[in-house]
């Protein structure tokens, strides 16, 4: 929504009428939102000429933006400081990089979250996956199991490799027809 009415307030007032328009969406918008919106907001400053301004919005959209799980957030910054910023506004940029990365490890409810987010997207994507293969989701349904490979168990178990190469070991019982060809005639 916001973005229609930023789109609308461009068209009609000009780019510097849309500031007031995102400062509003960022103290609005839920956190995932608020930092797409926080990009934006810094291209928008980046293409006025604000740099200062585009790097303060960088560093407020940090603390929405695990490094981990927001890596293009951390690239388009970085990019950011390698085309407009110096030495010591890089080195901060890493210095603000290690401090959210240290403050969403210790955070408990934080890794309760994402592994909640985790198994609940991974029921997601077997529910998408059987919209989009539905042979796949028939022989789950058949086969009786929830979703997954299937895997064949070995008839016997691998014998385990002896350092003398040149020893024979015991052939498995298989296929009485099958020509055995040792390495030397290859």
């Amino acid at each position: 929504m916001f973005t229609v009415y930023i789109a609308k307030a461009a068209a009609n007032y000009g780019l510097t009428a849309t500031r007031p328009i995102y400062e509003r969406a960022l103290e609005i918008l839920p956190d995932r939102q608020t930092a797409k919106m926080c990009l934006r907001f810094a291209a928008l400053e980046r293409k006025l000429g604000e740099i200062d301004r585009a790097r303060a919005i960088y560093a407020h959209a940090s603390q929405f933006c695990d490094p981990r799980t927001n890596p293009e957030f951390w690239a388009e910054w970085h990019s950011f400081e390698i085309d407009t910023g110096s030495e010591d506004t890089f080195r901060e940029m890493l210095r603000i990089k290690r401090s959210v990365q240290a403050q969403f490890n210790t955070e408990a409810s934080y890794l309760a979250a994402q592994a909640l987010a985790a198994s609940q997207g991974a029921e997601k994507n077997a529910e998408e996956e059987a919209a989009l293969d539905p042979m796949a989701a028939a022989e789950r349904l058949t086969s009786g199991e929830k979703a997954g490979p299937t895997f064949v168990s070995a008839k016997q178990p691998a014998l385990p490799k002896g350092d003398d190469e040149g020893a024979s070991s015991p052939q498995a019982v298989g296929n009485a027809d099958e020509i055995q060809i040792s390495d030397e005639d290859i």
